[in-house]
């Protein structure tokens, strides 16, 4: 799946470089499943309100994509895409120390975790643009659906692990909760510095921004609407002002509302990362197959529905059964938006024009949720604040996201397949692979590289 190099050194190079890449996404899943995926459940356990728990959802990412906006000047003084990379990674580990430590801060602790986490997720934004071209330089472009979906897979199934193991300790400390967040956070230390040390690992592809990638944010952004790419960034800012209108609170809903233990939570959290696991490879087959727009188009309608599905019924086993739907419509999502971003941008705009996506993307995150922040304060819907803002979410989703997929074009010369076949196959072709996890979403393969048959 790398791309080939005619010395064979440099060859050797990369292959192995892929393989450390794995283990990179392994090992920072470990961070995001016993660390990431508690931050909300950590405030909520430090007597947050629930305006204060949105904003440690939402700001943090706004921020983040504000600073990594200065990634291109950061790599040009770096000089090398994985200096800034392992700098950030070894950066972010260091943090994890005040973060264990602000329990006892005081009165004043709510406001230092939204800082420390601010600082946690700029370390996280900062390499995403230098990271993305990096990988673009090692992966081969025929086979991006499917290396990024098993990089995917492997890191959901560890994240899944690391939600697991956080939520039986936090479960098993009840009474004690802030040893669990101790004990969970430390492994998301360690987690942390796995990655970096596989980071650093990798094979250093020189980088050189060609002179005509010159383009500033604020021309790109002036002409957005006149180029394919900037269509895609306009669709990302409008599907996630939507999802995050409604996405700072569905962690209290579940501990607050319905009175979900640490158990309960780390189930329903769990299925949505176990369903992306067990269908991203499905969904990368069929992206490279059928194109990255198709797949673009059919998750995104499966997130439309999502946040009106926890409307219905209360119970633990239909919110289950939600997230499990989540994890499906999500984990298509992830491999489509990516590999498009690949299939549209020459390699010299890469890095600059991923930072302009991920800016908009944290503007959007941080105006979803002011927004949402209102509507849960002045709009209910069947005598619940939650029901309201759920409802306006996925309204949103459909008639100000979706639209603009239409306007996309696929970029590759792929085989054509109608929305009904391509739904039939993400719902027959894995199952149809047998009844173990591992196998399921595994598409086999015609002797033309075809797939063939017989996340909220």
């Amino acid at each position: 799946m790398h791309k080939v190099h005619h010395d064979p050194e440099i060859d050797t190079k990369i292959r192995k470089s892929l393989r450390y890449s794995l283990l990179d996404g392994a090992f920072f899943s470990i961070m995001l499943g016993s660390a990431e995926s508690y931050f909300q459940a950590f405030a909520v356990f430090l007597k947050a309100t629930l305006s204060q728990i949105g904003i440690v959802y939402t700001i943090p990412m706004f921020v983040a994509s504000i600073i990594q906006l200065n990634a291109i000047s950061l790599l040009r003084w770096f000089r090398s895409r994985k200096n800034l990379a392992v700098l950030a990674g070894s950066l972010r580990t260091i943090l994890f120390v005040p973060l264990i430590l602000v329990y006892y801060m005081g009165v004043g602790r709510i406001w230092i975790l939204l800082g420390i986490i601010c600082l946690y997720f700029a370390l996280n934004f900062v390499p995403v643009p230098a990271w993305t071209s990096w990988m673009r330089d090692l992966v081969n472009e025929k086979k991006r659906g499917a290396y990024f979906a098993r990089r995917n897979r492997i890191s959901n199934l560890v994240a899944l692990l690391g939600i697991v193991f956080a939520g039986l300790i936090l479960e098993y400390f009840k009474v004690r909760a802030f040893l669990g967040f101790v004990v969970i956070f430390t492994v998301a230390m360690l987690g942390s510095i796995g990655s970096t040390v596989f980071l650093s690992l990798k094979y250093d592809v020189a980088y050189d921004e060609a002179p005509r990638d010159k383009e500033s944010f604020l021309r790109f952004s002036a002409k957005m609407f006149q180029s394919n790419y900037g269509r895609f960034v306009v669709y990302n800012f409008c599907m996630y002002l939507a999802v995050f209108l409604a996405g700072p609170f569905f962690v209290p809903f579940m501990l607050k509302d319905l009175g979900f233990t640490y158990l309960h939570f780390m189930v329903a959290t769990a299925l949505v990362v176990l369903v992306k696991f067990a269908t991203l490879t499905l969904w990368g087959d069929l992206a490279d197959n059928y194109g990255n727009k198709k797949i673009l188009v059919l998750s995104s309608l499966m997130i439309t529905v999502l946040p009106l599905l926890w409307i219905p019924y209360r119970s633990f086993w239909w919110i289950c059964l939600v997230q499990a739907i989540g994890g499906l419509a999500w984990a298509g999502f992830d491999i489509s938006v990516l590999n498009f971003a690949y299939d549209i941008l020459p390699p010299e705009k890469v890095t600059r024009h991923t930072s302009y996506l991920v800016f908009y993307r944290g503007l959007a995150i941080f105006v979803g949720g002011l927004l949402g922040g209102v509507v849960i304060h002045h709009f209910s819907l069947f005598g619940s604040k939650y029901y309201g803002v759920f409802s306006l979410s996925g309204v949103l989703r459909m008639l100000i996201a979706v639209p603009f997929l239409f306007f996309l074009k696929e970029e590759r010369a792929v085989e054509h397949i109608s929305y009904r076949k391509l739904m039939f196959k993400l719902v027959s072709v894995g199952p149809r692979r047998g009844m173990q996890l591992f196998l399921i979403g595994r598409a086999k393969r015609k002797p033309n590289g075809q797939s063939g048959g017989s996340k909220t």
